[in-house]
């Protein structure tokens, strides 16, 4: 060390370093990769936390982006890919998992999470579709207020992918109100033959603001399982919810 450095603010600095790169850290962990006491550890994560620099769920830490832009909105859509929560979902679901937002009539792909469930599909993100393709932009839809489905609705052309995509507008509109009603959405191998897809929206303050949905051959998802399914998106959208108020929240 040189006769300059803050030994306690070097060794905070580099505990906020181990963080952003090990989201999900433990105390334990931070004490060995740094060779700490406890009680330092400890002190020196609940500064940062107090700070806002990091926050806690269970016994994971994560760092918090809020403190490094302006807000979780305004966000890239990559920085979908550090909710932890997601990556919990897909492991809880252990099937192809998918986060999707509205931009303009096509629904965007901002996290795809396949088998091992430890990295984003980063190649994936980013890729657009039409939003009535999909269980995912079906989802939101029918979470839409009125005035706003509507204008969308008025501007899309209901193209055809496969023999099961919905074309007559009519229909296509009772088939939101059917989603509303039964709080997820189901892809009949409507965008790909032999794929099924099952989606449930994400809330902010009430507001539908994106999907969660679940991907698999047509094999694996039968009507016997579809209520299981939708228990654990439910589950893992809540969490969502929960983890992006806690980084907006945090001060």
């Amino acid at each position: 060390m040189t006769k300059n450095e803050v030994s306690t603010l070097k060794k905070g600095l580099q505990i906020l370093e181990l963080v952003k790169n090990h989201q999900g850290i433990t105390l334990r962990e931070v004490m060995d990769k740094h060779n700490l006491s406890k009680s330092t550890a400890f002190r020196l994560l609940t500064t940062l936390e107090e700070m806002g620099y990091v926050y806690k769920i269970h016994t994971q830490y994560f760092i918090n982006h809020k403190m490094f832009c302006e807000s979780f909105e305004k966000r890239s859509a990559m920085d979908w890919t550090s909710l932890r929560s997601i990556y919990q979902a897909a492991n809880n679901l252990q099937m192809s998992t998918y986060i999707g937002k509205v931009d303009g009539t096509d629904l965007v792909m901002t996290q795809i999470l396949h088998a091992p469930f430890q990295e984003p599909a980063d190649t994936e993100i980013g890729n657009r579709s039409k939003l009535h393709l999909s269980a995912l932009g079906k989802v939101i839809l029918a979470n839409l207020a009125e005035e706003p489905l509507a204008s969308l609705l008025d501007k899309m052309s209901l193209e055809r992918a496969t023999k099961n995509t919905f074309q007559d507008s009519q229909l296509f509109r009772y088939h939101l109100k059917a989603i509303h009603q039964d709080g997820f959405a189901f892809d009949d191998e409507e965008r790909n033959i032999g794929t099924r897809c099952i989606a449930v929206p994400v809330f902010r303050n009430m507001v539908v603001i994106a999907a969660l949905a679940i991907a698999a051959p047509a094999e694996q998802i039968s009507r016997s399982n579809i209520k299981q399914i939708v228990s654990k998106l439910n589950i893992g959208s809540k969490a969502i919810t929960k983890e992006i108020e806690t980084l907006v929240n945090i001060h």
